[in-house]
């Protein structure tokens, strides 16, 4: 009973370094580019990786039909909340850059004071 927790355990944290290479290797491939082939490679092999691990971790404690249906389960579950991060964060992102510019002061030239 114990080495089936623990397998649960070890494929939870496996899907969650998973998706965090997957999110990794998007974001860099998004932002850099051209600057960052060899890095992107690296997160696509990670993510791939940690996903087959946890599905073996899976499918070792439940079998492989109920193990394969658990693996499907957690990596959704991942990504989704890696999906509601990003969406807070951009969020926080929009309505810092919203309260910047509010705070700026008001150019001399568009505003009606004598010079």
């Amino acid at each position: 009973m114990g080495l089936i927790i623990t397998a649960l355990i070890a494929a939870l944290a496996f899907c969650g370094v998973s998706v965090y290479c997957f999110c990794k290797a998007n974001f860099c491939a998004c932002t850099r580019a051209g600057e960052c082939d060899n890095p992107v490679n690296h997160y696509w092999l990670g993510a791939i990786v940690c996903a087959l691990v946890a599905l073996l971790c899976c499918c070792s404690a439940l079998h492989s039909e109920n193990g394969t249906l658990l693996w499907m389960i957690l990596m959704t579950s991942c990504f989704s909340g890696a999906l509601l991060s990003a969406k807070h964060s951009a969020k926080k992102r929009c309505t810092k850059s919203i309260t910047k510019q509010q705070a700026k002061p008001a150019d001399a030239l568009l505003t009606n004071e004598p010079n």
